[in-house]
């Protein structure tokens, strides 16, 4: 009698078990190609799908001098971490001594998330940046080509915060930028 109670408690305690169990509820977002928390391999991907449009606010500064820019860029996604890309700036400098620029210039960039440094400050990367002036007000006017290095934080696409340092920048030298610490506001939307 005992062993037919113990028998129909231990099959009772497996159906009820089984019975609390269930399989993961999936929900499928249209035209999702599979699980939407893993990042697919950019390799997987076609050229569009790679291509990245954005843009932003350059060259931060007021008072003396004044500088501020703005900046459409196109970003390819190279591999899952690394974004390289290209872009065209628009620059306003003056100063307290009356000088005033209105700049032209190109740039070429690259980004390169780091997983310890995302671990550190949330998603945030690595950039470095090579830029070409020229005046457009004052055409015989030479500036320094800036080379900029520094940390970004944000997302692949969205609002990034980007703080870099000019290794191209002196004070004896024209800067298109009023010292040696450029801040940038932006980033890939599209």
């Amino acid at each position: 009698m005992k062993s037919t109670y113990l028998f129909f408690a231990i099959f009772f305690s497996v159906i009820s078990f089984n019975c609390l169990a269930q399989d993961p509820v999936v929900i499928a977002e249209e035209g999702a190609r599979g699980d939407l928390d893993v990042e697919p391999d950019v390799r997987d991907l076609g050229f569009r799908e790679r291509l990245h449009l954005g843009g932003g606010i350059s060259g931060l500064s007021f008072g003396n001098p004044t500088s501020i820019g703005v900046s459409p860029m196109v970003g390819y996604m190279a591999t899952n971490t690394t974004i390289v890309g290209l872009g065209m700036t628009y620059q306003y400098y003056a100063d307290r001594s009356g000088n005033k620029s209105n700049l032209i210039g190109e740039r070429i960039f690259v980004r390169q998330y780091v997983p310890a440094l995302s671990a550190l400050l949330g998603q945030s990367y690595l950039t470095a940046q090579v830029e070409n002036f020229s005046d457009i007000t004052n055409p015989g006017f030479a500036y320094s080509n800036p080379v900029l290095v520094g940390i970004g934080i944000g997302s692949k696409i969205g609002i990034n915060l980007n703080v870099m340092y000019d290794l191209n920048y002196s004070a004896s030298k024209d800067s298109p930028y009023g010292s040696a610490l450029v801040v940038q506001v932006g980033g890939f939307f599209f």
